[in-house]
C-alpha cells in the first residue's frame, strides 16, 4: 500500500513538472530588456507583394532609382517585402495614382505636386511661381515643421509619405527673349492645371492656355501657345527647341515629388518593416536627386545644341513684383503658414 501511494506521488510530480515545462516553452516574450531574450522571441514577419506605380519614364532619374528602391527593398526585407514597379503611366495617371493609393486600390506611387491640388491646397505655396528661392530653400523647407503638417495632412487621406525627391526645376521657353516681368504680359503662356500656377503667372499679365503635353508641340508651332514652361527633360525630349527660339533660365519652381504607401498597408507592416521601406527611400531618392541633378544639365546643353538661346532672368524681379500677390495667398488660401515664416528659411 505504502509502495502504490510513493507511486502515484511521483507520477504527479513528474507530471506537474512536464506542465511548467509546457508552459514556459509556450509563453509570449516580455520584450527585448527580459533576461535571456534571444532572436527566437522575435514574431514572424509577414510577406508583401506590392504594386508600385509612377507616371515617370522608367528610364528617367525617378524610375532608374526606383528600380534601385525594389531590389534594395527587397534584399534588405530578406524577401518579405516584394515590389513590382510599373513607370511611365502603366497603371494611370499622376490623379489616378493618388485617387488610388487614397483609396487602397494601389500600394505604392511616386507622383508629383498634383497631390498639393488634390489632397493640400493650403500647401500649395510650396508649388508657387517665383516663391522657393533655391533647392536649399525647398529642403530646408520639407524638412521643417512645415513639411511634417503637410505629410500629417497626407495621412489624413490615407497614404503614408516615404520621402521626397527633387526632380526638376522648371524654367520657361517662348518665341521672344524673356528676362523681366514686363516681357511676361500679355504672353499667351502654356501651363499645366495646377491651380497656383495660372493664378500666379495671370498676376504676372500672362494669359495662360492649358494644352495637353501631347498636344504641345503642335500648339507652339501654330502659335495656340506662345511660350511654356517645365523642366530642361521636357523641352529636350519633346524637341521643343525645334518650335521655341529661347529658354529664359526662370528657376521659378524646384519641382519635389513624394513616394508613397496606403496608410492602412504601412500601418500592418511589422516596425522593422517599416524602417527598412524609410531607410531604402532615404537612399534611393537621396540617388534620384543626383541622377536629376546631372542629368539635367545634359537636357539643356542638348537644348541649347538644338538651336535655343538661353535668356539670363532677373527672377529677384518676378519675386518683388509677386510679393503683394504671396501675401494675400498666405492671408486667404495658404493658412498653414505666413509669408514671412516661409522666407525665414532662404538661406
Amino acid at each position: 500500500m505504502k509502495l502504490k501511494k510513493i507511486f502515484a506521488l511521483l507520477c504527479a510530480l513528474v507530471m506537474a513538472a512536464s506542465l511548467a515545462a509546457c508552459g514556459e516553452d509556450t509563453a509570449p516574450a516580455q520584450g527585448g530588456d527580459s533576461a535571456g531574450s534571444t532572436s527566437a522571441d522575435t514574431t514572424e514577419e509577414k510577406t508583401f507583394n506590392i504594386d508600385l506605380a509612377t507616371a515617370y519614364a522608367a528610364d528617367a532619374p525617378a524610375g532608374v532609382a526606383l528600380e534601385k528602391f525594389v531590389e534594395d527593398v527587397a534584399e534588405a526585407s530578406g524577401g518579405t517585402i516584394n515590389i513590382s514597379l510599373f513607370t511611365d503611366g502603366t497603371l494611370g495617371s499622376a490623379s489616378d495614382n493618388y485617387s488610388s493609393i487614397a483609396s487602397g486600390d494601389l500600394d505604392m506611387c511616386m507622383s508629383g505636386l498634383e497631390a498639393l491640388d488634390l489632397y493640400a491646397p493650403e500647401y500649395t505655396f510650396l508649388d508657387a511661381p517665383f516663391l522657393v528661392q533655391d533647392l536649399d530653400h525647398l529642403k530646408a523647407l520639407l524638412d521643417s515643421g512645415i513639411g511634417d503638417s503637410l505629410k500629417e495632412r497626407y495621412e489624413e487621406n490615407g497614404f503614408v509619405t516615404l520621402g521626397w525627391h527633387q526632380r526638376d526645376v522648371r524654367v520657361l521657353a517662348s518665341n521672344k527673349e524673356v528676362a523681366s516681368p514686363a516681357d511676361v504680359s500679355g504672353l499667351k503662356l502654356r501651363l499645366p492645371g495646377m491651380t497656383v500656377y495660372v493664378d500666379t503667372w495671370s498676376a504676372l499679365g500672362a494669359t495662360s492656355t492649358t494644352v495637353p503635353m501631347s498636344e504641345l508641340y503642335t500648339a507652339l508651332s501654330t502659335n495656340v501657345a506662345e511660350a511654356c514652361e517645365g523642366g530642361y527633360e521636357q523641352m529636350d525630349t519633346l524637341k521643343l527647341y525645334e518650335v521655341q527660339d529661347y529658354i529664359a533660365e526662370t528657376n521659378h519652381v524646384y519641382e519635389f515629388v513624394g513616394l508613397y504607401i496606403n496608410k492602412d498597408l504601412y500601418e500592418s507592416m511589422s516596425e522593422n518593416q517599416q524602417k527598412i521601406l524609410m531607410d531604402c527611400a532615404a537612399e534611393d531618392l537621396a540617388y534620384a536627386d543626383q541622377l536629376a541633378e546631372e542629368t539635367r544639365e545634359d537636357y539643356k546643353q542638348a537644348c541649347l545644341d538644338g538651336g535655343m538661346t538661353l535668356v539670363e532672368v532677373d527672377t529677384q524681379a518676378f519675386h518683388d513684383a509677386l510679393s503683394d500677390f504671396y501675401k494675400s495667398q498666405f492671408e486667404s488660401k495658404w493658412t498653414v503658414s505666413t509669408y514671412d515664416e516661409v522666407m525665414s528659411y532662404a538661406s
